[in-house]
């Protein structure tokens, strides 16, 4: 039986979100005690939490998250241990075996100071250099347990939306798929008409992504 393990933050109100961005609110608007059924209201950016920036975001392309296939947002996933690195300087031997279409996960270790104050202040980034080698790879998503690939003026994220490369921020618990060599990530967003959206990521493991 496969087994899925969950890369995505829970959505609650207050939750922490990109400095500038409005706060995260989650009320419950209607009890079952009380109006006999339940009901909450949702008031959210796009980025806030577990979220896939789509070509739109940085970028003066058209193309909502809604408008892209379903497809593309199912694929196989790998995952890159780059703890420890504050500039993350990827090299050809690192990502040889991406295939086209692929989605390369970096897994940081920042997503514990999700609740800290250097979150978004001292997050690890991506140089320009290896966003060029990766949009080169013809991969399909890059997902990292941080809440930016870079820093302003974003060029990494140009960079990677100039080829459709779409962007996951905010994972967690990525150090869960260490013992695997590959596995197939899910990342479906909302049907939005919208830039991009909240995510509920999930890594799925078949008996042939053992190492």
């Amino acid at each position: 039986m496969p087994q899925y393990i969950d890369l995505s933050r829970t959505i609650q109100s207050g939750m922490p979100v990109y400095p500038g961005d409005r706060p995260v609110e989650l009320e419950q608007i209607a009890s079952f005690q009380e109006e006999g059924h339940s009901n909450f209201l949702l008031t959210t950016g796009m980025h806030a939490g577990t979220h896939i920036d789509g070509p739109m975001h940085l970028s003066g392309s058209l193309i909502r998250i809604s408008d892209l296939p379903i497809s593309h947002f199912a694929c196989n996933g790998y995952l890159l241990n780059v703890v420890g690195q504050k500039t993350i300087h990827l090299q050809e031997q690192q990502v040889h075996h991406l295939p086209p279409g692929s989605a390369l996960l970096l897994y940081t270790g920042f997503d514990s100071y999700f609740d800290e104050k250097a979150y978004y202040e001292a997050y690890p980034a991506l140089s320009e250099e290896s966003a060029h080698l990766l949009a080169n790879k013809q991969i399909r998503m890059i997902g990292m347990d941080s809440p930016s690939p870079d820093y302003a003026p974003f060029n990494v994220h140009k960079i990677l939306m100039e080829k459709q490369i779409l962007i996951i921020e905010n994972l967690t618990n990525l150090a869960a798929l260490t013992p695997f060599k590959e596995f197939e990530l899910l990342a479906f967003p909302l049907k939005l008409r919208a830039d991009s959206s909240p995510v509920r990521v999930v890594a799925r493991i078949s008996d042939r992504s053992t190492r």
